[in-house]
């Protein structure tokens, strides 16, 4: 019973180690990110498929609509949208982060994309995301994507002139 408080306190410093470090992990997530996205490119929704887990209730968020509910709503939703358009090209942009802590991974980034529809202008402009991965034997895999283009801020108007005042004769001093 004399040990008992000893085994405690040792069981207690055991459990007050380090907590795992995030490690950096850009170098190798890059790559495979930059693949994701080309192969959104090709406008064949089975080309990105082997990157996402198709786990049952996993949320992805894309630019329209607000979210699908599972690899298959995700792949569906593209199709439709997909077949508007004639091409598309998306790219990373140069402020890709990654970090990692064991088998999972999150990444952010800004997203450049060029869009050609089948009839009307072209659609080009800048997105944001953020992507959870998990590592499922040698593949990272995305668990979670939330992609969005922020608000357009109001068109600032000029503030309003102040009205003028209205011109008062001046006083004679003569009396």
């Amino acid at each position: 019973m004399r040990f008992l408080p000893v085994v405690l306190f040792a069981a207690v410093l055991a459990g007050c180690g380090d907590a795992p470090k995030t490690e950096n992990a850009a170098a190798d997530l890059k790559p495979h990110m930059q693949k994701v996205y080309a192969a959104w490119s090709t406008l064949d929704a089975a080309k990105p498929a082997p990157f996402y887990a198709k786990d049952a209730g996993l949320v992805f968020f894309d630019l329209a609509p607000f979210s699908y509910k599972g690899w298959s709503a995700y792949e569906e939703g593209f199709r439709k949208a997909a077949a508007e358009w004639k091409a598309i090209k998306i790219e990373l942009g140069p402020d890709f982060q990654a970090s990692r802590r064991g088998d999972v991974a999150w990444v952010i980034y800004t997203l450049n994309f060029d869009i050609a529809p089948k009839s009307g202008e072209h659609m080009k402009g800048s997105a944001r995301g953020t992507d959870v991965l998990e590592k499922r034997g040698d593949n990272w895999l995305i668990v979670h994507e939330h992609v969005s283009v922020p608000m357009m801020e109001p068109e600032k108007k000029a503030p309003p002139k102040p009205a003028a005042k209205p011109k008062t004769a001046k006083k004679s001093r003569r009396k």
